[in-house]
Parts: structure tokens; sequence; C-alpha cells
């Protein structure tokens, strides 16, 4: 039962690796240095070098002291290193790239180290990208920040696109130090600082206060994207974001836990409860779990989804497939369960509009998200005042993210240049 996952990510990876046009010079790591500002006021590290540490080995990685963070303000560069940045093992990356410790803020407003990936093109234009990986991690070990160090990045192919046209390319760690998978609040505030990160270290290039910025994610990425384009006008109403592209996104938490529970995709809705229930501690694991699911929790509590090339285990593929989340449970119902219901609601799309107009595109045979569920995101978002793109997009949930990104950073393109926004709400809304 677990060939047809094993085999679509298989493909998805041979797929980018051909599409990514890695070689190239060998990046200058240190060919600039921070501007004065940042380097006053931040630690510098030496690049790494392999072996690489694990990030909770990592002195760089360290998640400070709680009364020197909350004297902190968020986005502010607490550490950076030049790093020489791989693809697919043996290719450079041609990008000088840096990576910074900032301070962020958690779902419940407690300040915390975040690491984000800064890729700097040869030429580069005033346009800079918030590309946020799908990692869906519980652990470390696949963050954006170690796998682009290892080579292990299976989306660098989609980030690449961006790059080859000159972008600046920021990649956030957007899950925090404690992985905490589809926790929103959480990654919204990691991307948005994670940019003004960005911003302060570029400010001696093309950079300035007035560059636009852009997100763009698929999956768990496009989740990210999505919480950052809510926070924004509240958390970081500074940032002028031009658009946000968004692929996949689990759009209702508990539609799409009930859409794959007993199915292919079972093992991504257990590793979403292990990440929720991090970030928030009312979910009693004790009392919700039985002997089985206590030994689930274990087993995939180091687990990444869809990280193949970073050799580690995946809930996709590790035998919890056709199982359903009660079989793991003290109740036959956990979905209903209060605590469980009200940190879902918490953490699902759509509860805020935004200014940034938005594409959303959903893969038209996608296994994961209902395409109802999809459209009817798209549509709180359009009564909320966004101007939604919706487009369904070739393939399935995992081919989707290839056979539409060039669409993706086309629409993009467009709104870096300024060009008024197409909008599908009309006929989404039905002229309401």
């Amino acid at each position: 039962m677990r060939w047809p996952a094993a085999g679509l990510l298989l493909s998805l990876a041979l797929v980018l690796a051909q599409v990514a046009g890695c070689a190239g010079r060998p990046p200058a790591v240190g060919a600039a240095m921070p501007p004065e500002a940042v380097a006053a006021g931040a630690a510098a590290y030496p690049a790494p070098a392999a072996p690489f540490a694990e990030p909770d080995d990592d002195p760089f990685h360290a998640r400070g002291l709680p009364a020197e963070l909350a004297a902190t303000p968020p986005g502010m560069i607490l550490r950076y290193r030049p790093i020489a940045p791989q693809a697919y093992y043996f290719f450079d990356v041609d990008a000088r790239a840096w990576q910074v410790a900032y301070r962020s803020t958690n779902s419940h407003g407690r300040p915390q180290i975040n690491v984000a990936t800064v890729l700097i093109p040869a030429d580069p234009e005033p346009r800079l990208l918030s590309y946020q990986v799908a990692y869906d991690a519980l652990t470390r070990r696949c963050a954006p920040s170690r796998e682009i160090l290892s080579g292990s990045m299976v989306e660098h192919g989609l980030m690449n696109k961006a790059l080859s046209r000159g972008w600046i390319v920021v990649l956030p760690d957007y899950e925090g130090p404690e992985a905490q998978f589809l926790a929103g609040p959480n990654a919204g505030h990691g991307v948005l600082d994670g940019i003004r990160a960005a911003r302060a270290l570029l400010a001696d290039t093309p950079i300035d206060a007035q560059a636009p910025v852009a997100l763009w994610g698929y999956s768990g990425g496009a989740f990210a994207s999505l919480w950052a384009a809510e926070l924004a006008a509240d958390y970081a109403p500074e940032l002028p974001i031009a658009g946000v592209a968004a692929g996949g996104p689990p759009a209702d938490l508990v539609g799409t836990a009930r859409h794959i529970d007993g199915g292919l995709f079972a093992g991504l809705y257990f590793a979403a409860v292990i990440g929720l229930s991090r970030a928030h501690e009312e979910i009693d694991v004790d009392a919700l779990l039985n002997a089985h699911g206590r030994a689930m929790f274990a087993d995939l509590a180091e687990s990444c989804v869809g990280q193949e090339l970073a050799w580690v285990k995946d809930p996709l593929l590790s035998g919890y497939s056709f199982d359903t989340f009660a079989e793991y449970t003290t109740v036959d119902e956990p979905l209903e369960q209060p605590a469980l219901a009200r940190v879902a609601a918490a953490n699902t799309l759509g509860q805020r509009g935004f200014d940034a107009p938005l594409l959303y595109y959903h893969a038209r045979f996608d296994q994961v998200t209902p395409r109802a569920d999809a459209l009817a995101l798209a549509l709180r978002y359009c009564r909320a005042g966004v101007p939604v793109r919706f487009d369904l997009a070739f393939g399935e949930h995992i081919s989707a993210a290839v056979t539409h990104a060039g669409a993706a950073v086309a629409w993009l393109d467009e709104r870096f240049a300024g060009r008024p926004p197409p909008s599908d709400c009309a006929s989404l809304t039905g002229g309401e």
C-alpha cells in the first residue's frame, strides 16, 4: 500500500531536478557583509561546513532566553551567517546566501527565535519573494534552513523559477523551533518576521522600504502564506505585499481531516494532530490517545511529509494508510471533542481578508482537500474583499505543485509590475 505515494513523490523529485537549472557558478558566500546596522547588533557566525550539525545541536539555532527575546522587536536579526546553498545534493545554487536567526512570535504571543535563508541572485531586481516550502515537519531536520545546506529540498526547482528572474528569495522556517505543523498564527508570524529580517539584511541592495513583496507556497506552504496574508494588516502593516500565490492549501482543517481519514493520506491527518498538540496544550494527548495512539505519536514524532531526499520517516509511508484516527483514540469521534474542535477552528483559514490579490489554485483531482472546501475558502476571501483568481490546476495534489508553478510565477510577475489583478469573485459569488 505504500508504493503509490512513494512513486508520486519520487516522480516529483525527478521532474523538479530536470527543470531546476541548478548548475551554475559556485556562489561567492563571502562577497558581501550585512549592513552596518545588522552587523552591529547581531552575532556573526561562520559558514557551516559538512557534515552539518542537526538544528538541535547547532548554536545558530539556539532558542534564546525568554527575557532577552521579550525585549527584542519582531523581525530583528539576532544572528547571521553566510552559507553555500546546495540543490539536489550535487549542484550549487547560483546565488549568494545568508541565514538569519530572528525574533518571531508563536500562536499565543510568546517570543521565539526562527531561522530564514535569504538567496540573492547575481543581478537582483527590486523584488522580494517569500517562498514557503511545504516541509510539513515534526522535526527541524526537514526545515528549509537545513535542507538548503544539504541539497535535500525537493521544491528547489520551484524556488529557482523566482531566482532565474532576479527575484531575491527568503525561505522561512515558519513552523518555528518546536516544529508546530499546521499551527496557523505561528506560521503566519514566522513568515512575516522572516520578511522583516530579510529586508533588514538587504538594506544595501535594491530591496528598500518601497520594494514589493510577494508570498508563494503550495500545500502546507500555501497554508503558511495565507495565514501570513491574513495577519499582515495587524501584525506587519508596513510590508508592501503585492500578491499571494497559494496552491492546494488545506482549506478547512476538519474537512480535510475527514476527507483523508481512513485513506491513503491518513498519516497526514495524524501528523497534523501532533503538530497542533505542540502548539495547543488544551489538547489533552494523554486522555485522547489509547496505547496504540501513544505508540503512533512516538513513531511519527520526528517525521516529515514528502521530504524523501532528507531521509526521514514520512507519515504517508509508515504504515498508517487506510487507518482511521479513531483507532488510536479513546473516543469514537475525535474531531467532535471540544478541545480538538476549538483548536481546528482557531487554525482554519479564511477568518479575515487581506489587501493583496490572491491566486488560488487547486488540483483538479486533489486527494487531500475536497474541491468544495477549496471553493468555499475562495468564496470567503471574495466576500472579505480579496480579489481572487481561482484556477483548477492539471493533475492531483502532488503533481499540481509542478504543473501550475509557471502560471503562479507569471501571475506574481504581473503583481510585481503593478498591473491590475484579475478576479473571479463575480463568478464565484454569483453576482452577490
